[in-house]
């Protein structure tokens, strides 16, 4: 009599995911996190100083935000100098997001060291580009005073809303994808493993950046802080739901767990993100 072999389902072949290197994954990607919030915070608001010295309008950036010596009613701010120099922080940290991004996208192999600094690169600075928008809406500055001195309706302001909220979910999906076809399958082979990596990977380590020393003056969560961050929500939404595309991004390979290049990446991260912020206590800023 023939015994019959239950097959074992595909699941059920796959290795489990050990949570020792979960661990690895939390701590290399909070400290390439750190890192890149900072160099982001850094560069977008050295280029808004560069801009208002342009200008001759002298200021100074430091962990708090930018400050410029001369008040709003000066002769100074032209037209072309408010539009100039409070786009260009948006503006530059949306280069950024798109160069960083498509390293993410086009680099075929990479340390995952440096596959999670690009990650929070271009998330975080799609953040400071559009999510900032909201962060200005409430304190009725930056780029609030750009609409309001293109005198433009609601109408527009609505709608251009809706069409920033669709770009994060696109740029959400591409970074689901890259994240899918770099990682090996077990990681995404039932919900609740996905869900599991996903909060180690990457949301733990964004809501790190809550506690890590604020770069606004305050401390712990605020609703201030959660409605600035509401873009970076949009742009992790459909790494829950989606289900990983087959063919997409196959000219990846899987990433390593960390290897020792990987921990000396760490190292020069926590270096960094020690030396632009002990630049910035005292503010940085330009002579000409």
């Amino acid at each position: 009599m023939r015994k019959s072999v239950k097959k074992k389902s595909k699941a059920e072949n796959i290795e489990p995911v050990k949570l020792w290197k979960l661990f690895q994954l939390f701590v290399v990607s909070s400290f390439a996190a750190v890192f890149a919030f900072t160099l982001v915070w850094f560069l977008t608001n050295w280029s808004a100083l560069y801009f208002a010295y342009d200008f001759n309008i002298p200021g100074h950036f430091n962990l708090s935000g930018l400050f410029f010596d001369a008040d709003k009613t000066s002769p100074l701010w032209t037209f072309d100098a408010t539009v100039t120099i409070l786009l260009s922080r948006p503006v530059a940290a949306l280069l950024i997001a798109v160069l960083s991004l498509g390293a993410f996208v086009f680099i075929k192999r990479k340390l995952i060291s440096f596959f999670f600094f690009l990650f929070w690169m271009n998330v975080l600075s799609f953040n400071i580009a559009l999510g900032g928008l909201v962060d200005d809406a409430i304190v009725g500055s930056g780029t609030y005073d750009v609409l309001m001195l293109l005198k433009l309706n609601l109408t527009v302001v609505v709608f251009s809303s809706l069409v920033i909220i669709y770009f994060l979910y696109r740029v959400g999906i591409i970074n689901f994808y890259v994240i899918a076809a770099s990682f090996p399958e077990r990681y995404f082979v039932n919900p609740q493993g996905r869900f599991i990596f996903l909060m180690m990977a990457v949301v733990l380590p964004w809501l790190l950046l809550f506690t890590f020393p604020s770069f606004d003056n305050s401390t712990g969560y605020t609703l201030l802080g959660l409605l600035k961050n509401m873009s970076v929500m949009v742009i992790l939404l459909p790494a829950f739901f989606l289900k990983p595309a087959k063919g997409q991004m196959a000219h990846l390979e899987i990433i390593q767990m960390p290897q020792k290049f990987d921990w000396l990446s760490l190292v020069l991260f926590a270096t960094g993100t020690f030396l632009l912020y002990y630049f910035m206590v005292d503010g940085v800023y330009l002579y000409a």
